[in-house]
This record gives structure tokens, C-alpha cells and sequence, in this order.
């Protein structure tokens, strides 16, 4: 599997150069640059998440979708107390970081990752992991940023609303008519490749900063690292209790600790950028932390593959 994994990254890392070449280039600014990730985050991830949800009823497959939500909940609360524990003082780096530790890029780099390696099954089991993290981002990652909670913006975020509506698609007795299923399919398909020409296009105005490096090392250490191998003994904790009990068990983990070992997420500089945060910082993070994790994630799949 970690071959799997490294033979996937580097397809990635590919497109992640045409996209930064590209950049160069062409001088992709800020607009031009939000606009893409709308597109990629309001409509193209929806797409695929109600793609992966288009399939046949199977009552198993949706107490695996319950028991990977319990899973991913425990996971995340188990990133918030790391983040808390290490970020004790609440100043805006902090705060960030804090944001930082707990979500990570599992929809631009996870959802890609995971295709390549488990297919379209992978992705249905990733989410479960997606919910978890969409419903903590908008309360508890909302809250750490602006002290308060937008229920509309949970409510009205098109990919809890894919997820919700995948999930009417699964319980139906019947598929999606080709003539709709196709279209969203064809969206959905366009994940990977934006979606790494974007990660190209973040690194193209990449400049490390020596007053942020120390902070850099710190944070990347949390989110790869440390995390990674608290996450990895909880999964095998998990495995031994329940992998005799479930058919898919060792896929499901693997799944959600891939989700939860990739870099920062870009909705992290986004949100700094609404609440007056450092922005700058935040754009730093995901860009270290995305470079970084192409080392990170094949040795600790590795590491998974022996425990897991």
C-alpha cells in the first residue's frame, strides 16, 4: 500500500508542477486563485461526494458510513486536545494553529489520494471522515476564530448538503438516470486534477518568511508528525477491538488516517483571511505542511501497514 501511495503522490506531484510552472508563467493572481477554489470546493467536491454515494442500497456499507463517523468524531477531539494542549495561549498564531492541528486538506489532497488508491469505495468511506470534519469546522473552528456559531452557514454548506443528499441517493432502491448521473460524475472526475494544479498554483507565490520559521517547524511537526503517530496507535487500538467484527475494517482505517495525516487545510488561510487573522501565515502553513507531506504520508502508511 505505501507504493500504492507513493506511486499516487507522484502522479500528484506532477500536476502540482504543470501547475506551478503554469502560474509562473501566466502570473495567477488572488482573484483568479479564489475563484478556482470556489469552484473546487462548492461544486466539484459535491459533485464527487454524491458520485461516490450513487451506488446500490447495502445495509453493511451504511453501518460502515456510522461506524467511520464515530471513528473520525473521536479522531478529531482527540486533534482538538493536542491542539488546545499545545496552543495554550489564545493569540491569533495560536488560534491558527490551533486550526492548523485539528483540519487537514482531506478534500483537495484525501479525496484524490484515496481514489487512487481504494477507488470509488474509498471515497465513499471517506464520508464518513468529511461530515465529521465539515460540522467541527463550522462550529468549533468557526468559534476559535470569531467567538461564535453560524448554524445557517453549517446548514447551507453545499457539502454537508451533497452528503445529505448522497445519502437520500444510497437509500433509494434505484440509481441516478445515466442522463443526471453523468454530468455529476464528469464534474467530480475534475477533483484530482484542479485540484492539484491549484496546490502548483499556492506554491508558485510561496516565499518562507525567517520570522515565521521556528513557528513553520513547530506547526509542521503537530499536524505531521505528532498526530499522525497518536492517530496511527488509536487506529490499532481500534483494529484489534473491532477488525474481527468488520468485513472492511483495516480499509476503513487506513482511509481515515490518511484523511487524517494530510496538510493543512485551505480553508484555514481562507477563514484567517474573513477574521482578520494573519492570512499570510496561514497560506505559509498549508504550503509547508502540503510540501512536507509528500515525505510524511508514504513512511507513515508504511508504519500503518506494520500496526494496522
Amino acid at each position: 500500500m505505501a507504493i500504492l501511495v507513493i506511486k499516487q503522490l507522484g502522479i500528484m506531484t506532477l500536476i502540482v508542477l504543470a501547475g506551478y510552472v503554469f502560474a509562473r508563467k501566466f502570473k495567477i493572481d488572488d482573484k483568479e486563485q479564489k475563484l478556482l477554489s470556489k469552484m473546487l470546493l462548492y461544486l466539484i467536491n459535491p459533485c464527487l461526494i454524491i458520485t461516490s454515494f450513487n451506488l446500490e442500497f447495502d445495509p453493511v456499507k451504511l453501518k460502515e458510513l456510522g461506524f467511520l463517523v464515530i471513528v473520525s468524531t473521536i479522531l478529531h477531539f482527540l486533534m482538538i486536545g493536542i491542539a488546545i494542549l499545545f496552543t495554550l495561549k489564545k493569540s491569533d498564531i495560536n488560534i491558527i494553529d490551533r486550526l492548523s492541528t485539528v483540519f487537514t486538506n482531506c478534500g483537495f489532497i484525501g479525496i484524490p489520494l484515496i481514489r487512487g488508491v481504494f477507488g470509488n469505495e474509498g471515497v465513499f468511506y471517506l464520508m464518513g471522515y468529511l461530515i465529521v470534519f465539515n460540522i467541527l469546522l463550522w462550529t468549533w473552528g468557526l468559534y476559535q476564530m470569531s467567538s461564535s456559531i453560524n448554524i445557517k452557514k453549517i446548514i447551507t454548506n453545499p457539502n454537508i448538503i451533497a452528503v445529505i443528499l448522497g445519502l437520500a441517493i444510497f437509500c433509494l432502491p434505484f440509481k441516478l438516470p445515466q442522463i443526471i448521473a453523468q454530468p455529476i460524475s464528469m464534474i467530480g472526475d475534475m477533483n484530482t486534477p484542479l485540484a492539484m494544479l491549484l496546490i502548483g498554483i499556492m506554491f508558485s507565490n510561496f516565499q518562507l518568511e525567517k520570522t515565521y520559521l521556528w513557528k513553520l517547524l513547530k506547526i509542521s511537526f503537530l499536524r505531521l508528525i505528532l498526530v499522525s503517530l497518536v492517530n496511527l496507535l488509536l487506529l490499532a487500538l481500534i483494529n484489534r477491538i473491532f477488525g474481527a467484527g468488520l468485513q472492511n475494517c483495516r480499509t476503513m482505517l487506513f482511509v481515515v488516517y490518511i484523511c487524517s495525516m494530510c496538510p493543512v487545510a485551505t480553508s484555514v488561510p481562507s477563514m484567517s483571511c474573513i477574521f482578520d487573522k494573519d492570512s499570510s501565515y496561514a497560506s505559509l502553513v498549508v504550503s509547508v505542511t502540503s510540501l512536507l507531506s509528500m515525505l510524511t504520508i508514504p513512511a507513515f502508511v508504511a508504519l500503518a501497514e506494520i500496526l494496522l
